[in-house]
Protein backbone atom coordinates (compact mmCIF):
# COMPACT_ATOMS: atom_id res chain seq x y z
CA UNK A 1 0.00 0.00 0.00
CA UNK A 2 1.40 3.41 -0.95
CA UNK A 3 1.69 6.03 1.77
CA UNK A 4 -0.87 8.81 1.61
CA UNK A 5 0.31 10.57 4.79
CA UNK A 6 3.53 12.57 5.20
CA UNK A 7 4.92 13.22 8.71
CA UNK A 8 7.24 16.23 8.89
CA UNK A 9 9.79 16.82 11.67
CA UNK A 10 12.69 19.28 11.22
CA UNK A 11 14.67 18.48 14.37
CA UNK A 12 17.44 15.90 14.59
CA UNK A 13 18.32 16.17 18.28
CA UNK A 14 16.60 16.38 21.66
CA UNK A 15 13.16 15.38 22.88
CA UNK A 16 11.60 15.84 19.44
CA UNK A 17 13.71 12.90 18.22
CA UNK A 18 12.45 10.69 21.06
CA UNK A 19 8.90 11.66 20.17
CA UNK A 20 9.47 10.86 16.51
CA UNK A 21 11.17 7.52 17.23
CA UNK A 22 8.38 6.31 19.50
CA UNK A 23 5.76 7.40 16.98
CA UNK A 24 7.57 5.72 14.08
CA UNK A 25 7.93 2.48 16.05
CA UNK A 26 4.21 2.46 16.92
CA UNK A 27 3.17 3.14 13.30
CA UNK A 28 5.55 0.44 12.12
CA UNK A 29 4.06 -2.16 14.47
CA UNK A 30 0.63 -1.36 13.09
CA UNK A 31 2.04 -1.50 9.55
CA UNK A 32 0.41 1.83 8.80
CA UNK A 33 2.01 3.34 5.68
CA UNK A 34 3.50 6.81 6.12
CA UNK A 35 6.33 8.83 4.61
CA UNK A 36 8.71 10.89 6.75
CA UNK A 37 10.29 14.22 5.84
CA UNK A 38 13.29 14.69 8.17
CA UNK A 39 16.52 16.69 8.56
CA UNK A 40 19.74 15.74 6.83
CA UNK A 41 22.14 13.86 9.08
CA UNK A 42 19.78 13.86 12.08
CA UNK A 43 19.94 11.34 14.92
CA UNK A 44 16.43 10.05 14.31
CA UNK A 45 17.47 6.49 13.48
CA UNK A 46 14.88 6.54 10.66
CA UNK A 47 16.80 6.04 7.43
CA UNK A 48 14.79 3.64 5.24
CA UNK A 49 14.98 5.44 1.90
CA UNK A 50 11.73 3.91 0.66
CA UNK A 51 9.66 5.83 3.21
CA UNK A 52 11.97 8.60 4.40
CA UNK A 53 13.24 11.76 2.73
CA UNK A 54 16.02 13.65 4.54
CA UNK A 55 15.71 17.02 2.85
CA UNK A 56 15.34 19.46 5.75
CA UNK A 57 17.87 21.55 7.67
CA UNK A 58 17.90 21.13 11.45
CA UNK A 59 17.15 24.66 12.78
CA UNK A 60 18.38 23.84 16.28
CA UNK A 61 22.05 23.57 15.26
CA UNK A 62 24.61 26.09 14.01
CA UNK A 63 28.33 25.96 13.14
CA UNK A 64 30.83 26.64 15.92
CA UNK A 65 32.34 29.64 14.14
CA UNK A 66 29.07 31.58 14.44
CA UNK A 67 29.61 33.20 17.82
CA UNK A 68 27.77 36.51 17.33
CA UNK A 69 24.28 36.09 18.74
CA UNK A 70 22.41 37.97 16.01
CA UNK A 71 24.18 35.99 13.28
CA UNK A 72 23.25 32.69 14.93
CA UNK A 73 19.69 33.92 15.22
CA UNK A 74 19.52 34.79 11.51
CA UNK A 75 21.13 31.47 10.60
CA UNK A 76 18.41 29.56 12.47
CA UNK A 77 15.67 31.62 10.79
CA UNK A 78 17.14 30.97 7.34
CA UNK A 79 16.98 27.22 7.96
CA UNK A 80 13.34 27.47 9.03
CA UNK A 81 12.46 29.31 5.80
CA UNK A 82 14.52 26.85 3.75
CA UNK A 83 12.42 24.04 5.23
CA UNK A 84 9.17 25.83 4.46
CA UNK A 85 10.10 25.71 0.77
CA UNK A 86 11.87 22.32 0.81
CA UNK A 87 8.80 20.35 1.90
CA UNK A 88 7.57 18.88 -1.38
CA UNK A 89 5.26 15.89 -0.93
CA UNK A 90 5.71 13.23 -3.59
CA UNK A 91 3.39 10.83 -5.34
CA UNK A 92 0.22 9.86 -3.55
CA UNK A 93 0.51 12.12 -0.48
CA UNK A 94 -2.87 13.59 0.51
CA UNK A 95 -2.28 14.47 4.20
CA UNK A 96 0.71 16.25 5.76
CA UNK A 97 1.28 16.22 9.52
CA UNK A 98 3.68 18.85 10.90
CA UNK A 99 4.92 17.60 14.26
CA UNK A 100 6.83 20.69 15.40
CA UNK A 101 5.65 23.71 13.39
CA UNK A 102 7.39 27.08 13.72
CA UNK A 103 4.80 29.71 12.87
CA UNK A 104 7.05 32.35 11.25
CA UNK A 105 7.95 29.90 8.50
CA UNK A 106 5.32 27.19 8.63
CA UNK A 107 2.38 29.46 7.93
CA UNK A 108 4.03 29.47 4.47
CA UNK A 109 4.24 25.67 4.53
CA UNK A 110 0.57 25.33 5.42
CA UNK A 111 -0.52 27.69 2.62
CA UNK A 112 1.72 25.94 0.05
CA UNK A 113 0.42 22.51 0.95
CA UNK A 114 -3.19 23.70 0.96
CA UNK A 115 -2.84 25.14 -2.54
CA UNK A 116 -1.71 21.69 -3.72
CA UNK A 117 -4.88 20.14 -2.29
CA UNK A 118 -3.05 18.47 0.62
CA UNK A 119 -4.88 18.36 3.96
CA UNK A 120 -2.74 19.66 6.84
CA UNK A 121 -2.55 18.56 10.49
CA UNK A 122 -0.53 20.52 13.04
CA UNK A 123 0.54 19.19 16.41
CA UNK A 124 0.42 22.34 18.53
CA UNK A 125 3.00 21.57 21.21
CA UNK A 126 3.15 25.21 22.30
CA UNK A 127 -0.15 27.09 21.99
CA UNK A 128 1.45 30.52 22.44
CA UNK A 129 5.21 30.93 21.80
CA UNK A 130 7.09 31.71 24.98
CA UNK A 131 9.13 34.36 23.18
CA UNK A 132 7.24 36.52 20.63
CA UNK A 133 9.58 37.23 17.72
CA UNK A 134 7.64 40.15 16.23
CA UNK A 135 6.32 41.81 19.37
CA UNK A 136 3.15 39.96 20.28
CA UNK A 137 0.18 41.04 18.14
CA UNK A 138 1.92 40.29 14.83
CA UNK A 139 2.91 36.86 16.12
CA UNK A 140 -0.68 36.08 17.09
CA UNK A 141 -1.98 37.14 13.68
CA UNK A 142 0.45 34.79 11.95
CA UNK A 143 -0.44 31.99 14.34
CA UNK A 144 -4.14 32.62 13.75
CA UNK A 145 -3.57 32.48 10.01
CA UNK A 146 -1.64 29.20 10.29
CA UNK A 147 -4.25 27.63 12.56
CA UNK A 148 -7.16 28.74 10.36
CA UNK A 149 -5.55 27.39 7.18
CA UNK A 150 -4.90 23.98 8.79
CA UNK A 151 -7.48 21.21 8.67
CA UNK A 152 -6.86 19.69 12.12
CA UNK A 153 -5.01 20.91 15.21
CA UNK A 154 -3.77 18.41 17.78
CA UNK A 155 -2.92 19.32 21.39
CA UNK A 156 -1.68 17.19 24.28
CA UNK A 157 -4.19 18.02 27.03
CA UNK A 158 -7.65 19.38 27.76
CA UNK A 159 -6.25 22.59 29.23
CA UNK A 160 -4.16 23.26 26.11
CA UNK A 161 -7.23 22.65 23.94
CA UNK A 162 -9.22 25.17 25.98
CA UNK A 163 -6.38 27.69 25.80
CA UNK A 164 -6.11 27.29 22.03
CA UNK A 165 -9.86 27.74 21.55
CA UNK A 166 -10.00 30.80 23.79
CA UNK A 167 -6.84 32.52 22.53
CA UNK A 168 -7.52 32.16 18.80
CA UNK A 169 -11.28 31.62 18.45
CA UNK A 170 -10.68 28.32 16.65
CA UNK A 171 -13.65 26.21 15.55
CA UNK A 172 -13.77 23.49 18.22
CA UNK A 173 -14.47 20.73 15.67
CA UNK A 174 -10.96 21.04 14.23
CA UNK A 175 -9.15 20.70 17.59
CA UNK A 176 -8.41 17.24 19.01
CA UNK A 177 -6.63 16.06 22.15
CA UNK A 178 -3.94 13.47 21.45
CA UNK A 179 -1.90 12.83 24.62
CA UNK A 180 1.88 12.95 24.63
CA UNK A 181 3.04 9.35 24.97
CA UNK A 182 5.47 8.45 27.75
CA UNK A 183 9.04 7.62 26.79
CA UNK A 184 10.06 4.03 27.40
CA UNK A 185 13.84 4.07 27.70
CA UNK A 186 16.51 1.64 28.97
CA UNK A 187 17.92 1.92 32.48
CA UNK A 188 21.62 2.49 33.14
CA UNK A 189 23.41 -0.72 34.20
CA UNK A 190 25.66 1.22 36.59
CA UNK A 191 25.02 1.35 40.32
CA UNK A 192 23.79 4.63 41.82
CA UNK A 193 26.87 4.87 44.06
CA UNK A 194 29.14 4.62 41.03
CA UNK A 195 27.08 7.18 39.12
CA UNK A 196 27.19 9.65 41.99
CA UNK A 197 30.96 9.35 42.06
CA UNK A 198 31.07 9.89 38.29
CA UNK A 199 29.03 13.10 38.54
CA UNK A 200 30.66 14.30 41.79
CA UNK A 201 27.43 14.14 43.78
CA UNK A 202 27.54 13.60 47.57
CA UNK A 203 25.98 10.34 48.74
CA UNK A 204 24.11 11.90 51.69
CA UNK A 205 21.81 14.25 49.73
CA UNK A 206 18.70 13.67 47.67
CA UNK A 207 19.23 14.58 44.03
CA UNK A 208 16.95 16.96 42.14
CA UNK A 209 17.24 16.79 38.35
CA UNK A 210 16.62 19.69 35.99
CA UNK A 211 16.80 18.15 32.53
CA UNK A 212 16.70 19.24 28.90
CA UNK A 213 17.24 22.30 26.75
CA UNK A 214 17.35 25.44 28.87
CA UNK A 215 15.02 28.28 27.94
CA UNK A 216 14.04 31.25 30.06
CA UNK A 217 10.44 30.01 30.39
CA UNK A 218 11.63 26.74 31.97
CA UNK A 219 12.50 28.61 35.17
CA UNK A 220 16.00 27.37 35.99
CA UNK A 221 16.66 30.75 37.58
CA UNK A 222 13.66 30.22 39.89
CA UNK A 223 15.06 26.87 41.00
CA UNK A 224 18.55 28.27 41.54
CA UNK A 225 17.07 30.96 43.80
CA UNK A 226 15.43 28.21 45.88
CA UNK A 227 18.64 26.23 46.37
CA UNK A 228 20.10 28.29 49.28
CA UNK A 229 17.12 27.25 51.43
CA UNK A 230 17.32 23.53 50.66
CA UNK A 231 20.97 22.77 49.90
CA UNK A 232 21.50 21.16 53.30
CA UNK A 233 19.33 18.23 52.20
CA UNK A 234 19.29 18.45 48.39
CA UNK A 235 21.73 18.50 45.50
CA UNK A 236 20.79 19.93 42.09
CA UNK A 237 21.95 18.18 38.92
CA UNK A 238 21.39 20.26 35.77
CA UNK A 239 21.68 18.24 32.56
CA UNK A 240 21.35 20.22 29.35
CA UNK A 241 22.42 23.31 27.47
CA UNK A 242 20.84 26.63 26.55
CA UNK A 243 18.39 26.34 23.68
CA UNK A 244 19.62 28.85 21.12
CA UNK A 245 20.61 32.36 20.19
CA UNK A 246 17.38 33.96 21.45
CA UNK A 247 17.79 32.58 25.00
CA UNK A 248 19.73 33.79 28.04
CA UNK A 249 23.45 32.93 27.88
CA UNK A 250 25.11 30.35 30.11
CA UNK A 251 26.72 33.14 32.14
CA UNK A 252 23.34 34.31 33.44
CA UNK A 253 22.82 31.03 35.28
CA UNK A 254 26.45 30.65 36.31
CA UNK A 255 26.29 34.09 37.93
CA UNK A 256 23.16 33.06 39.85
CA UNK A 257 24.92 29.96 41.18
CA UNK A 258 27.80 32.08 42.44
CA UNK A 259 25.54 34.86 43.76
CA UNK A 260 23.46 32.36 45.75
CA UNK A 261 26.57 30.65 47.10
CA UNK A 262 25.44 27.18 46.03
CA UNK A 263 28.47 26.12 43.98
CA UNK A 264 28.93 23.07 46.19
CA UNK A 265 25.33 21.94 45.77
CA UNK A 266 24.95 22.25 42.01
CA UNK A 267 26.49 20.21 39.20
CA UNK A 268 25.85 21.32 35.62
CA UNK A 269 26.45 18.94 32.71
CA UNK A 270 26.38 21.76 30.18
CA UNK A 271 26.11 20.01 26.81
CA UNK A 272 23.78 17.97 24.67
CA UNK A 273 22.91 14.92 26.78
CA UNK A 274 23.58 11.61 25.05
CA UNK A 275 21.30 8.59 25.46
CA UNK A 276 23.81 6.99 27.83
CA UNK A 277 24.03 10.13 29.98
CA UNK A 278 20.23 10.44 29.98
CA UNK A 279 19.94 6.98 31.49
CA UNK A 280 22.55 7.88 34.09
CA UNK A 281 21.16 11.21 35.28
CA UNK A 282 17.62 9.89 35.61
CA UNK A 283 18.87 6.90 37.60
CA UNK A 284 20.70 9.25 39.99
CA UNK A 285 17.67 11.52 40.39
CA UNK A 286 15.35 11.16 43.36
CA UNK A 287 12.93 13.64 41.76
CA UNK A 288 12.67 15.76 38.61
CA UNK A 289 11.90 19.47 38.88
CA UNK A 290 10.03 21.39 36.19
CA UNK A 291 9.78 24.94 37.63
CA UNK A 292 8.34 26.34 34.39
CA UNK A 293 7.11 29.92 34.18
CA UNK A 294 3.72 31.40 33.31
CA UNK A 295 4.82 31.82 29.69
CA UNK A 296 5.02 28.03 29.25
CA UNK A 297 1.99 26.97 27.18
CA UNK A 298 2.82 23.37 26.30
CA UNK A 299 3.13 19.78 27.46
CA UNK A 300 6.54 18.44 28.49
CA UNK A 301 8.74 15.75 27.00
CA UNK A 302 10.80 15.84 30.20
CA UNK A 303 7.71 14.90 32.20
CA UNK A 304 7.19 11.90 29.94
CA UNK A 305 10.83 10.89 30.35
CA UNK A 306 10.42 11.10 34.12
CA UNK A 307 7.37 8.84 33.92
CA UNK A 308 9.37 6.35 31.87
CA UNK A 309 12.01 6.27 34.59
CA UNK A 310 9.32 6.41 37.31
CA UNK A 311 10.72 9.51 38.97
CA UNK A 312 8.28 11.81 40.84
CA UNK A 313 8.05 15.38 39.60
CA UNK A 314 7.67 18.82 41.14
CA UNK A 315 6.01 20.94 38.45
CA UNK A 316 4.56 24.40 37.98
CA UNK A 317 0.85 24.64 37.29
CA UNK A 318 1.27 25.81 33.69
CA UNK A 319 0.54 24.49 30.20
CA UNK A 320 -0.55 20.87 30.33
CA UNK A 321 1.88 19.67 32.98
CA UNK A 322 0.07 20.68 36.17
CA UNK A 323 -3.14 19.13 34.88
CA UNK A 324 -1.34 15.89 34.00
CA UNK A 325 0.57 15.54 37.28
CA UNK A 326 -2.60 16.12 39.31
CA UNK A 327 -4.74 13.76 37.24
CA UNK A 328 -2.29 10.86 37.51
CA UNK A 329 -0.66 11.61 40.87
CA UNK A 330 2.83 11.91 39.40
CA UNK A 331 4.20 14.30 42.02
CA UNK A 332 3.54 17.77 43.41
CA UNK A 333 2.09 20.81 41.62
CA UNK A 334 3.24 24.28 42.70
CA UNK A 335 2.42 27.87 41.77
CA UNK A 336 4.57 29.15 38.89
CA UNK A 337 7.40 31.60 39.67
CA UNK A 338 6.79 31.22 43.42
CA UNK A 339 10.06 30.31 45.15
CA UNK A 340 8.43 29.58 48.52
CA UNK A 341 5.86 27.24 47.00
CA UNK A 342 8.54 25.52 44.93
CA UNK A 343 10.58 24.90 48.08
CA UNK A 344 7.44 23.54 49.73
CA UNK A 345 6.86 21.20 46.80
CA UNK A 346 10.41 19.86 46.83
CA UNK A 347 10.15 18.90 50.48
CA UNK A 348 6.59 17.63 50.27
CA UNK A 349 7.24 15.17 47.44
CA UNK A 350 9.51 13.25 49.83
CA UNK A 351 7.60 13.81 53.06
CA UNK A 352 4.01 12.90 52.19
CA UNK A 353 4.15 10.91 48.95
CA UNK A 354 4.66 7.16 49.19
CA UNK A 355 3.39 5.99 45.82
CA UNK A 356 2.68 7.54 42.44
CA UNK A 357 0.42 6.79 39.49
CA UNK A 358 3.08 5.84 36.96
CA UNK A 359 1.40 2.57 35.93
CA UNK A 360 -1.95 4.24 35.32
CA UNK A 361 -0.33 6.99 33.25
CA UNK A 362 1.61 4.45 31.18
CA UNK A 363 -1.55 2.46 30.51
CA UNK A 364 -3.52 5.51 29.37
CA UNK A 365 -0.72 7.23 27.44
CA UNK A 366 1.18 4.48 25.69
CA UNK A 367 2.23 4.95 22.08
CA UNK A 368 -0.14 2.31 20.79
CA UNK A 369 -3.09 4.43 21.96
CA UNK A 370 -1.46 7.66 20.76
CA UNK A 371 -0.93 6.04 17.38
CA UNK A 372 -4.57 4.91 17.17
CA UNK A 373 -5.73 8.50 17.71
CA UNK A 374 -3.36 9.81 15.03
CA UNK A 375 -4.38 7.15 12.52
CA UNK A 376 -7.99 8.09 13.21
CA UNK A 377 -7.18 11.70 12.36
CA UNK A 378 -5.32 10.71 9.18
CA UNK A 379 -8.14 8.44 8.01
CA UNK A 380 -10.76 11.10 8.68
CA UNK A 381 -9.00 13.58 6.40
CA UNK A 382 -8.21 10.95 3.75
CA UNK A 383 -11.92 10.14 3.58
CA UNK A 384 -13.00 13.73 2.90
Amino acid sequence: MKAETLIISPYGVGGSVLYLQHLADALGKKQYPVMFCLPEGGRTGIKNSSWCRQTLKDPSTSPAFLRVRVLKYLYHLLKYFHNALAIRPEGNIKVAHLLFPFYLADFITVRRLGKRGIRVILTVHEVIPHRPFLGGMADRKILKCMYDKSDLLLVHSDSLRDELLDAFAIDHVKVRVVPHGFFSVPQSPLAITALKEKYFIPSDKKVLLFFGSIRDNKGLDVLLNVMPGIEKDFFLLIAGQTAGASERPVGHYEDLIVKNGVNGSVRWVNRYISEEECREVFKIADAVVLPYKKTFHAQSGVLNLAVGYERPCIVSDVGGIGETVRAYDLGIVVRPEDAHDLQRGVREVFEVKNSFGFDRYKNDNNWDKVCDKLIGAYEELLAT
